[in-house]
């Protein structure tokens, strides 16, 4: 008895030609004909009983019954994928995992490890691709697996804390001398410099200290925590960044922290994966060594040699 479900290839060219609203650059993409790719299309609609597209002379559109198919089973075709690749990958064992990773956390916390990384898990490979910072993990993205900074609540995502939330103000010795600046009173004169991504940062750290917030949202803005990073060497301003991006500068003296305490920030670093991702072993591994990593490395900017509990292959396996 034939179950209630179209063939494989009727399904990838209905999802391929809905992401592209081609059937030309969907055949290019399954490496088939035109031709091949409209009578699957064509079988897939007689099979429904649905017109699943509108033929355009600027292309394809979906029909209401199409994009409401095309959602339906999406996450189907996600978790056979993941299936797949999870078998594939060295007998489940180890693999590829894409990964999408902030560029300043990739340069401060992340590549620094790398080393680390290749010793205890041999068997994986991690490929990065371009940054995007993901909202809803139910939409089809180009990773695996992600880092993003935030509050761990996104659509669709299993989201597992790993650092960031530890947060310093910091400035260079010379902007701290000559302000001077010494007290929470003394950032009303300094320049504060605004992470446009996260523009309620300095609110929320002069909400927590009790301080005046009506400055709190001007200053100079830039979209990475590594421009900030640079200008606040330079002298240019203050910055409020995660402890974790800032180790290396402040170990070397580049970086100062004026008020000699640190604020615990509500926003933080976390690894992120469609659900549909969480049960390959590579993306298992991954994540159990960057959770060891943040729990047992002491606050500075050292990487961790083996050997250690980590290095077992039997307790990644299990966590």
């Amino acid at each position: 008895m034939r179950r209630l479900c179209p063939t494989i290839s009727e399904l990838n060219a209905f999802h391929s030609a809905a992401k592209h609203q081609a059937f030309t650059m969907a055949a290019k993409e399954l490496c088939v004909t035109q031709s091949a790719i409209s009578r699957h299309i064509a079988g897939l609609e007689n099979y429904l009983g649905q017109k699943l597209f509108i033929r355009k002379a600027s292309g394809l559109e979906l029909t209401d019954a199409g994009a409401t198919y095309l959602n339906a089973t999406r996450p189907a075709m996600a978790a056979l994928e993941s299936a797949t690749a999870q078998l594939m990958s060295h007998g489940g064992e180890g693999g590829t995992l894409n990964m999408s990773v902030p560029p300043t956390f990739a340069a401060q916390w992340l590549f620094p490890r790398l080393g680390h990384f290749k010793r205890t898990l041999p068997q994986v490979s991690l490929n990065f691709v371009r940054y995007q910072h993901a909202h809803d993990f139910a939409v089809s993205h180009e990773f695996d697996a992600a880092i993003q900074y935030g509050y761990g609540k996104w659509p669709s995502a299993n989201a597992r804390y790993l650092v960031g939330k530890e947060t310093s103000i910091v400035c260079s010795a010379q902007l701290r001398d000559s302000l001077p600046l010494r007290t929470v009173d003394d950032l009303q004169r300094a320049t504060l410099l605004q992470h446009i991504e996260v523009p309620l940062a300095w609110q929320d750290w002069m909400e927590a200290n009790g301080c005046d917030t009506s400055g709190s949202r001007f200053g100079p803005g830039f979209n990475l925590y590594s421009l900030i990073i640079r200008a606040a060497v330079s002298g240019f301003g203050v910055g409020l960044v995660p402890t974790c991006l800032v180790e290396d500068e402040i170990q070397a003296g580049t970086l100062v922290e004026p008020l000699g305490r640190r604020f615990e920030s509500p926003l933080g670093y976390y690894l992120c994966a469609p659900t549909t991702r969480t049960n390959l072993s590579v993306y298992r591994l991954v994540g159990g060594w960057l959770e060891h990593c943040c729990n047992h490395e002491a606050a500075t900017q050292t990487v961790p040699s083996p050997p250690c509990i980590f290095c077992s292959p039997q307790p990644i396996l299990a966590a």
